[in-house]
């Protein structure tokens, strides 16, 4: 009997915290805007990476693998750590070959992440919107493969 009592409180819970990031709309560093919620049922992934991080420029060849076999169930984002003015950002872009789409803003408190520990990190988000998992450290395609697998029944129940 309790839980029949709850189950209206735990619906509302699950319904806004599907929706939680669905207002949100992020930049490109091209100027287009993104919004997150046609991001829905896709996987995203947010990478924070700056150019005097190492393991930052050693993910990146894996990064644009899985970008480009994974397109079209995920979504990638890069965003720079150090929040460089964008024609700054676009030169290493070019620079260092990343072929997925790039922030020009840091989306962390829009899409409230919290304190970035060090980078590489890299926020997941399932198809729902949810965000479910943080990869510190640098990623491969098995890893973020894994991340994927790990985490596809979160936020589901």
């Amino acid at each position: 009997m309790a839980f029949f009592k709850r189950l209206p409180l735990l619906l509302l819970f699950l319904a806004f915290n599907t929706a939680i990031h669905a207002g949100v709309t992020l930049t490109d560093i091209d100027g287009r805007r993104i919004s997150f919620a046609a991001l829905q049922g896709k996987w995203v992934f947010i990478n924070y990476w700056a150019s005097w991080c190492q393991p930052c420029l050693d993910e990146i060849k894996e990064l644009n693998r899985f970008y480009q076999n994974r397109k079209r169930k995920v979504a990638l984002f890069a965003v720079n750590y150090d929040a460089l003015p964008v024609p700054e950002q676009m030169k290493l872009i070019k620079q260092y070959g990343i072929t997925y789409p790039s922030l020009r803003q840091d989306p962390g408190n829009v899409l409230h992440l919290g304190d970035i520990r060090g980078v590489p990190a890299t926020f997941v988000f399932n198809p729902q919107g949810q965000w479910v998992t943080t990869l510190y450290g640098g990623q491969t395609l098995d890893s973020l493969d894994e991340a994927m697998t790990e985490n596809r029944n979160q936020g589901t129940e």
